[in-house]
């Protein structure tokens, strides 16, 4: 038997993981650099690894003094830029800050003040030359090597980039910085086409080894091993205890800082803890109670976790503190979807559109909810008003295939469905999934293109072999054409071994069985679905009449038939068979 239609309807609804974080991600400083320095020749230096030279205790002492006078002279020019500054002379402050920093490039304190200045003023080319000067201090902070690995990177330089962030390293093994900067460059080298795995690993490796570090570290490296998930798959059952570690660890230290308390909850959710993210994320909004992107984070977050009555409490809050905020709407549209108040859900998402009309998703989540509702028509005419909006795209052809299979025009709507494919091939691959290619099948099947049906079939089973719903459709149009019965068989044998208490697959072996002539083994089958039915279901119970039929017990043929023929909104194909079948029967009916 083939599982209720209308629960395969939709398959770009938009779900809870449809809104994506906007929440500040924490980058690193150098990160943000990459915007704002221009490019200006670099000053290439040496990655010497060298053991310095021992000093003589008269060298040692110079050195020192050295060192102090530097500082005199930095804090000399540091109060001058502040009397500048006071009197609103901020062209001679600038000029004073800047030198403050170049004086004492191991100031890390004033030099980030002065680093942030002139990202403020767009003083792109003093910023530049600073790090420059600044790196050359053999005190000078790891952050500042990190920050110049970032300038470089943003120059197209990636060797350049990697001997300042391995100097970031060096300089300091327990800060992240160098680290991450590391990676980023690596990361850059992949999206242009080379291999930076085994790289990336043997970083996060040589971080992992580092012991008794900050929180900051922590969380920075948990962040990192879990985006490095994304690229290498196979580590997961590996690295995922070290980043529940890492973040456990850092936790408990009760971070205060927001970015590092959202930096934990975003980990945590990468791996799935969305208990843990949903606490993190808590914790956040006692830190930011104002914030409304807090407010939406914080929802999702509880949402993920399953605390659905506490998510809607968070977001009716917002929407009624900012009214204005789409993705409030939007989210609380969603989480309506997932517990199927599909009304509700047009609502907000009726209003999201209102709010951000140049969002299109907005209208196509709107579609879909539209659908859910089974308002066939409204969503034709959201559908309409968002051609004449957005240019065409994949989504725009999908819904159009999902208001024609509501309204059972199963021929249209696997010609819409190939479109589709056709659009997904060509400009969006991602879309080419299993689902897509099980609805192209059952589609095909409805508007009785068999061996079409069978072709989109075995593709959808070819992505995920484990798809229970596509092995057991193929297996029953097979048994109920009476053909292939034998690889119908396995394949429904495959569908059970993945939901066996299924009494549309239950059903569906039964009627193979049947097709092969044993009835009596049927009959075992057939009775487990029954069993196993949460309500009743007229194709099941027609076919329990048709095997008590040909066991000659017309008594129990009878009754299950009548019995099917009392349910309510049946397909009238199964209408059409049960009157037949009753007719054959004769007398009473």
């Amino acid at each position: 038997m083939k599982e209720t239609f209308r629960n395969l309807l939709l398959g770009c609804t938009g779900g809870l993981l449809s809104v994506g974080c906007v929440l500040n991600d924490g980058r690193p400083a150098g990160e943000t650099l990459l915007e704002t320095v221009e490019k200006t020749e670099p000053v290439y230096f040496q990655d010497k690894k060298d053991k310095p030279k021992e000093l003589t205790p008269e060298e040692k002492q110079a050195k020192e003094d050295e060192k102090i006078a530097k500082r005199f002279q930095a804090l000399a020019h540091y109060s001058a830029a502040l009397a500048h500054k006071e009197r609103g002379e901020e062209k001679e402050a600038l000029t004073e800050f800047y030198k403050a920093a170049t004086a004492d490039p191991s100031n890390e304190k004033i030099v980030m003040e002065v680093v942030q200045l002139l990202i403020a003023n767009r003083e792109r080319n003093k910023l530049f030359q600073l790090l420059i000067q600044a790196t050359k201090d053999p005190d000078a902070p790891a952050r500042l090597h990190a920050m110049l690995a970032a300038t470089y990177l943003d120059r197209k330089k990636p060797d350049l980039a990697k001997v300042a962030a391995k100097n970031a390293i060096r300089r300091d093994p327990k800060g992240i910085a160098g680290y991450r900067t590391l990676i980023q460059i690596y990361q850059s080298e992949i999206r242009a086409g080379q291999k930076r795995t085994k790289e990336i690993r043997t970083v996060l490796d040589d971080a992992l080894k580092q012991e008794k570090v900050e929180t900051e570290f922590q969380i920075g490296l948990a962040s990192m091993l879990a985006d490095h998930l994304a690229l290498d798959k196979k580590a997961e059952k590996e690295l995922k205890p070290k980043i529940t570690k890492l973040l456990d660890d850092a936790w408990k230290t009760k971070p205060k800082n927001p970015i590092q308390v959202e930096q934990v909850a975003r980990a945590y959710r990468r791996i799935g803890n969305h208990e843990k993210a949903a606490e993190a994320m808590e914790s956040l909004l006692k830190l930011l109670p104002n914030n409304p992107l807090v407010i939406l984070e914080t929802a999702r977050g509880l949402a993920l976790a399953g605390k659905m009555d506490q998510a809607k409490t968070q977001l009716d809050g917002l929407i009624k503190k900012f009214p204005k905020n789409w993705q409030g709407r939007q989210l609380r549209a969603a989480i309506a979807m997932d517990q199927d108040e599909y009304g509700l859900a047009v609502t907000h998402y009726r209003e999201a559109v209102k709010l951000a009309p140049r969002i299109s998703q907005l209208h196509y989540d709107l579609v879909s909810a539209l659908l859910a509702n089974e308002k066939p028509d409204d969503a034709a005419k959201e559908l309409a008003a968002a051609k004449k909006k957005f240019r065409a795209d994949f989504q725009q052809i999908y819904f159009g295939a999902m208001i024609h299979l509501q309204k059972d025009d199963y021929g249209k709507a696997h010609e819409a469905l190939v479109e589709a494919e056709k659009f997904a091939k060509e400009s969006d691959p991602d879309r080419l999934t299993h689902f897509l290619y099980f609805q192209l099948g059952s589609t095909a099947e409805r508007s009785k293109q068999y061996k079409t049906a069978e072709k989109f079939f075995r593709k959808s089973i070819s992505i995920k072999p484990d798809y229970a719903t596509a092995l057991n459709y193929l297996g029953y149009m097979w048994a109920d054409r009476n053909e292939n019965l034998d690889e119908a068989k396995k394949f429904i044998a495959r569908a059970l071994k993945e939901e066996p208490e299924n009494a549309a697959f239950l059903d569906s072996m039964a009627w193979v069985y049947f097709r092969k002539g044993n009835v009596k083994e049927a009959l075992k089958w057939q009775l487990k679905a029954l069993k196993h039915s949460k309500e009743d279901d007229a194709e099941l119970l027609m076919h329990l009449g048709e095997m008590y039929h040909a066991l000659k017990d017309e008594k129990n043929a009878r009754k299950y038939l009548e019995k099917a023929k009392g349910v309510k909104d049946t397909d009238d194909d199964i209408k059409a068979k049960i009157e037949a079948k009753l007719k054959a029967l004769g007398g009473k009916k």
